[in-house]
Parts: structure tokens; C-alpha cells; sequence
């Protein structure tokens, strides 16, 4: 037996064991040391430089500092949040700002400081979290009548001080964080809306009730021998209607109707009319229309086809074949405002439209060819292709 060897394994273990053990000492020291923030950064590694003293609800971060590993807690204005502590370490903490954390725009009296809780104690950090500016994605209703009530969609609606049809100041009368309803003046009025919050304003691209932009509205004429459409027998219902909502307007109301795919009284459309569009790619456009569906609508389609350069471009529009109103059928509180990406209007070989200024024609009908339709009660009006 070599005892010189055996020795020297012996005395190897015996300093591995003391090394283990110092490391160990060393981890449960940093462990139980108190916790401390230096700095706080984006995770982006393109901006790995970058300090915080501020960030959006939803923005992940680098916290740094130093004895982190021992996390237990992250609070942001003391709402907590949830992490992964095996993507930290040491030195940092991965984490994603709580989208409901609360600001000092919805409660003013928060810490504005992030809080981090470890075996080895507290450590908090001053950091406020910021509102983005109010985000205007859209209005039920692009039309509305005077005195009516005009419903804006979007978000980031943080203390809206005013909401204004062009210089007119509007009365608000609710608000949340994602809509605002408001009173339009007691006379028609056709300009851009804006609205004024804590953290900034936004305004629409367009103009309310702007009959200007349009390719068949029933009002001006669409051929040019004066007449609205060229052909097709969808009843046209008069302005002075107790239903219209800007001049004339189209209506499909009917009980019993049939499986087919044409019916003359379903359908209206032009013949080649020039309606000087700006040149433009449709992925930079939008179609709309407002429609009126008073009864739920679980069956059949408008399809909707513009001619450019001589090549249709068709779209069936449907919106109760979907999951949110495959049961209950698609229903609208009055008008409402139907906004398609033009790049939807496919060829037959399934190509966009390439230039706007070359559309000619607009068809639109109703039909119903799966299935009869007890009952329908629709309209449409204002149907046009504007800007993004």
C-alpha cells in the first residue's frame, strides 16, 4: 500500500472540502446580506447603458444592484409583481412593470418607488411610473347627428380635461380609461375631433361628418348623367328619414328572404366613374361605410367589389361570422362606422390593388346564398376609401 499517495488524496480532500466550504460561507454571507439598487435599465441589450428614474406599466427591466439572488419580492409603487428569479442573479433582477400597476395620474398619492424584498432585508429605489399620451384608435360612429353622442375608443385616457369638434368644446359625459362619450353642438359640424388628457392630446385623421371623401353616398351623385347609382334596385330611403344619419342612405328590410345569390333589389353599384382618388397603395388605405343593423344578424353577406384598372377586388363582409357573434348574431346600437384595410379587396389571383386613383366602380350586394334569412334590417351609407 502507497501511504505517500494515499496522504496526498487525503489532503486534497480535506482542502476541496475547505474551499466548498468557504464558497458556501460566501454564497450564505451574500445571501444574507442587506440588499441595494444602484441603477435601473431597459433590458434591451442595445441599450444596456441606459438608467432609468422612470417607464411605462408593461416595460420590462434590469433592476442592479448588489446581494439580489436571494429575492423574494418586487414591488412597484407597492403593487406587486411576478418574475422569474432564475433569470437574475447576484446583481440583477429581470422584471416586467405590472401593466396595472398604479401611476400618479389614476392615484396620486403612490410611492412612486420600486420596493425589493430579499432574505437579507429591503432595499427601495426612487422610480416613477410614467402614463403613455391618450391613444385615439377610433369612433363608434364617424357620423353623428346633432345633440347626439359621439363614442370614442382608444386608451390611455388619464384625466381627459377636454374633447373638442374643432374649436368647440364638447361636453363630456363619461369616461374611462379605454372610451369617452361625449355631446355633439346643437349644430351640425363637420371637423376633426381632439382630445386633451394628463399626459397629452390626440386627434383624429379625419373629419367628423365629412361627406367630402366619398365614392357613393347617395347624396351626390355617382354618374354623370345625376343619378346616385347607376344601377341596382336597393331601395334608396330619403334624407328627411327619421333613421338617416347623413342624407340619404340605403336599406335592405325584409322578412322571408330567399337562398340566392343576385336579387336586383339587394344591389347597387356605378358604372365606371371617375372618383379622382389620390394615387396610393392599398396597404396605405382604408375602406369604410357606416351601416345600421337593427336586428341581430346571423346570416348571409355584403359582397363588397371595386374595380381598378379594370380587375375586381372583392371582400364579403359578414361580421357575424365570428367567435363573439357566432351565437348571438351582430347587432349595432345605431350607426356604427365599418373599417376594412383595403389591402383585404383581393383579385382572383389574390393580389391588392395596386394604385387607388385607378378604382372605377364600387358594387355592392347583398346576398344570401347558403341559407334563407327569416329577417334582415340593415343599412349603408357613406361608403368611401381614405388614408390610414
Amino acid at each position: 500500500m502507497n501511504f505517500k499517495n494515499i496522504f496526498k488524496a487525503g489532503l486534497g480532500l480535506v482542502v476541496a472540502a475547505a474551499m466548498l466550504l468557504a464558497i458556501q460561507s460566501c454564497n450564505t454571507d451574500e445571501m444574507d446580506a442587506a440588499p441595494m439598487i444602484s441603477n435601473v435599465r431597459l433590458l434591451d441589450p442595445t441599450k444596456a447603458d441606459s438608467s432609468l428614474n422612470g417607464a411605462l406599466p408593461g416595460s420590462l427591466i434590469v433592476i442592479q444592484g448588489q446581494n439580489l439572488g436571494s429575492v423574494l419580492k418586487v414591488y412597484f409603487n407597492d403593487f406587486e409583481a411576478t418574475f422569474n428569479s432564475a433569470l437574475g442573479s447576484n446583481s440583477n433582477i429581470i422584471v416586467t412593470i405590472p401593466a396595472n400597476a398604479p401611476t400618479k395620474a389614476v392615484e396620486p398619492g403612490v410611492s412612486n418607488k420600486i420596493r425589493v424584498l430579499t432574505n437579507g432585508g429591503e432595499a427601495t429605489y426612487d422610480f416613477s411610473l410614467t402614463s403613455p399620451s391618450p391613444v385615439l384608435a377610433g369612433l363608434y360612429s364617424e357620423f353623428v347627428k346633432p345633440n347626439g353622442t359621439v363614442v370614442i375608443n382608444g386608451d390611455y385616457f388619464y384625466n381627459i380635461k377636454s374633447v373638442k369638434l374643432g374649436s368647440t368644446n364638447l361636453t363630456i359625459l363619461s369616461s374611462t380609461v379605454k372610451q369617452i362619450t361625449a355631446k355633439m353642438p346643437a349644430t351640425g359640424t363637420i371637423d376633426y375631433l381632439t382630445i386633451e388628457g394628463e399626459f397629452g392630446t390626440a386627434k383624429t385623421r379625419f373629419k367628423m361628418n365629412d361627406t367630402t371623401a366619398h365614392m357613393v353616398n347617395f347624396d351626390v351623385p355617382a354618374t354623370t348623367w345625376g343619378s346616385e347609382v347607376c344601377w341596382g334596385g336597393m331601395p334608396i330611403v330619403k334624407a328627411t328619414d327619421a333613421g338617416a344619419i347623413a342624407g340619404k342612405y340605403a336599406r335592405i328590410k325584409e322578412t322571408k328572404l330567399p337562398k340566392t345569390g343576385y336579387n336586383d333589389a339587394w344591389v347597387f353599384s356605378t358604372c365606371y366613374f371617375e372618383f379622382k382618388l389620390p394615387v396610393g397603395a392599398a396597404a396605405d388605405r382604408q375602406f369604410k361605410f357606416e351601416h345600421n343593423i337593427v336586428e341581430p344578424w346571423k346570416a348571409g353577406k355584403y359582397d363588397i367589389t371595386i374595380t381598378a384598372g379594370g380587375t375586381e377586388y372583392a371582400y364579403a363582409y359578414q361580421p357575424w361570422n365570428s367567435t363573439e357573434f357566432g351565437a348571438t348574431g351582430y347587432q349595432t346600437n345605431g350607426w356604427k362606422t365599418a373599417v376594412i384595410e383595403l389591402s383585404e379587396f383581393k383579385n382572383a389571383s389574390g393580389a391588392s390593388i395596386a394604385d387607388v386613383s385607378k378604382v372605377t366602380d364600387l358594387k355592392v350586394l347583398f346576398n344570401t346564398p347558403d341559407v334563407e334569412i327569416a329577417s334582415f334590417n340593415g343599412s349603408v351609407d357613406n361608403f368611401r376609401i381614405v388614408a390610414k
